[in-house]
């Protein structure tokens, strides 16, 4: 891993193979720790997904979850921030209940300014993967038609230069405020 950002083009092999390692990652750690396992990655289109932009919204995402969790009190056991030519990911092991732990992660994607960005996934040490409808929650929208986001991802109802943009309002918007 490098501190900058390799800005290259990815092939699916490798996005594929990424998740792989991912899912692979996230089981071991729910083995070694019987706590809380919730995993960061980006909602990132296009053939280039670690770059300088990507690795700041990370750094938001993982910024918004650390105050989350010690606003709550909950005790973070272990946390990995990597950085692969797939994107960044992050991992976190928290000692608090799963589902408690999925209502505000559901929250901070659908209200922090960079949420939508943000693919926040809660695994419980018994049931595995916690899905929106397990704490009554809708599926996520997409953010250029509100559609389901998942039928315009499968559809690939919106163009490139159209994801792009909106994401470079988003960003532009929220890191102009930070400065």
């Amino acid at each position: 891993m490098t501190d900058k950002a390799s800005n290259a083009k990815v092939s699916l092999e490798q996005v594929l193979s990424a998740r792989e390692q991912r899912a692979r990652r996230q089981q071991a750690w729910l083995f070694q720790s019987e706590h809380t396992v919730v995993s960061v990655t980006l909602v990132w289109p296009g053939e280039v997904k670690d770059t300088d932009l990507a690795r700041r919204v990370m750094a938001a995402a993982n910024q918004a979850l650390g105050e989350v969790f010690r606003t709550h009190q909950w005790t973070v056991c272990r946390h990995q921030i990597l950085q692969p030519v797939s994107g960044p990911e992050a991992l976190w092991s928290v000692s608090a209940p799963a589902w408690m732990i999925k209502h505000v992660t559901a929250h901070l994607e659908d209200n922090h300014p960079l949420g939508r960005l943000w693919d926040i996934d809660v695994l419980c040490p018994k049931k595995g993967l916690l899905k929106r409808n397990a704490i009554q929650q809708p599926m996520r929208s997409c953010f250029i038609c509100h559609e389901p986001a998942h039928v315009c991802s499968r559809a690939r109802r919106h163009s490139q230069a159209e994801l792009a943009r909106i994401i470079e309002e988003l960003t532009d918007d929220y890191f102009a405020c930070q400065m």
